[in-house]
């Protein structure tokens, strides 16, 4: 079989397998409970973000997370209608705005891990029922790295 061939029946693979794991998050969403259920998976990653990185400024986050800072304003005006978080003057450049994580939006965080933690368990314990050696966590890791540093 010829390169072309090869790489077609690659493409379809990839295709297939990406679809698949796409399936398996909008499962994993599903199966959350509370009020994060509602939340978008950019919502979720700005608040996860917010946690690990308290008073984070809106440009950063905006930049690391890859959305317009258009498209940042609407997203934080929501979650701060919900409680999850609030803007403050940054205190080291009085131009901008920090964000601050809630009480609610801790809450929200650590339910997200909870139902996060749970569903990677269940892979995990797929893995080994298949005999999925650790290492393809780490290959996978490679190829992920590989892509991201292409793509930035």
């Amino acid at each position: 079989m010829g390169k072309v061939a090869d790489t077609e029946k690659l493409v379809e693979r990839i295709d297939r397998v990406s679809h698949r794991l796409a399936n398996f998050l909008d499962l994993f969403e599903e199966g959350m409970s509370g009020k994060i259920k509602d939340l978008s998976r950019i919502e979720i990653s700005i608040i996860v973000k917010l946690y690990k990185n308290p008073q984070i400024i809106m440009r950063d986050l905006s930049e690391e997370l890859h959305i317009s800072k258009s498209s940042m304003t609407g997203i934080v005006d929501h979650l701060e209608e919900l409680g999850y978080l609030r803007r403050v003057l940054n205190r080291s450049d009085r131009r901008s705005y920090a964000l601050e994580i809630t009480e609610e939006g801790k809450r929200a965080q650590l339910q997200h891990e909870e139902c996060e933690k749970q569903a990677y368990i269940q892979f995990i314990e797929a893995m080994k029922l298949c005999d999925v050696p650790d290492s393809y966590l780490a290959q996978t890791e490679k190829l992920l790295d590989f892509m991201g540093a292409k793509l930035s």
